[in-house]
């Protein structure tokens, strides 16, 4: 029971660790865009794809949750290097994700060029396609890889500051 108790404790600190960092960068992207929030939305959602930011989504919160238990259990003198090793490969498929979307944009876009026939009426046309295909290549590539970047530094730095600190605990717990 009580470690049903501690998993749920460390998904409540994760979902929060979750919300709080989009809210900032909600906020910050806001700021710097001049853009309202429903305005960035719908320009994600045009750009990434649903698809994208479902998978960023759900990989950041697994990460978030990693980071959590590994913290947790450091903090108290056990061994966190399953949650250690469980974040670094979250973080470093974040860029497998973002490298895999950028192949999937280019080969949309090539698709774009060879199903169509290009002439001076349909030139428009295809050039806009195109840049909407490349838009996600790219974009997926600028976001997903510093991202992954910044995760794998955090949960390693993280880490390093925990194994340097010496263990505390409260009044009564036993190690």
């Amino acid at each position: 029971m009580g470690n049903i108790l501690a998993i749920a404790g460390s998904g409540s600190k994760s979902i929060s660790l979750v919300l709080g960092t989009g809210v900032l960068i909600a906020a910050v992207a806001s700021g710097l865009m001049g853009m309202e929030l429903r305005e960035i939305a719908d320009w994600a959602r045009e750009v990434f794809s649903a698809t994208f930011m479902v998978i960023l989504g759900i990989m950041l919160a697994g990460f978030a949750y990693c980071l959590v238990r590994m913290v947790e259990r450091r903090r108290v003198g056990l061994n966190g290097d399953v949650w250690l090793e469980a974040a670094s490969h979250l973080a470093g498929g974040v860029a497998t994700v973002a490298l895999t979307y950028t192949l999937l944009g280019i080969s949309l876009g090539i698709g774009t060029l060879a199903g169509q026939e290009v002439n001076a009426e349909t030139v428009q046309t295809i050039i806009g396609e195109l840049t909407s295909h490349f838009s996600l290549a790219f974009m997926t590539t600028v976001i997903g890889l510093p991202v992954s970047a910044a995760l794998r530094a955090a949960i390693h730095i993280t880490d390093t500051y925990l194994r340097s600190t010496p263990v505390t605990l409260r009044i009564g717990e036993q190690s």
